[in-house]
């Protein structure tokens, strides 16, 4: 079967690193656990009729502290 689309979708986290070195190594961890390949199929009465991928992919932002609302 021919892929016909691919797209990548960014989901946002917020994070907030209380040791900055060791934070981010354990970042990037969490981020390739993250990291999936999802495929999706439109079928219509029983037929395949559509197929395409979605790589989804996590983007940290910065927040998460005790003022943050």
């Amino acid at each position: 079967m021919k892929v016909k689309k691919f797209n990548v979708l960014t989901v946002p986290l917020e994070v907030e690193y209380k040791k900055p070195i060791l934070g981010r190594v354990f970042g990037l961890f969490i981020w390739l656990m993250l990291v999936r390949v999802k495929k999706f199929n439109l079928t219509m009465n029983g037929q395949p009729m559509f197929s395409f991928y979605r790589l989804i992919v996590p983007r940290f932002l910065k927040g998460g502290g005790i003022d943050a609302e």
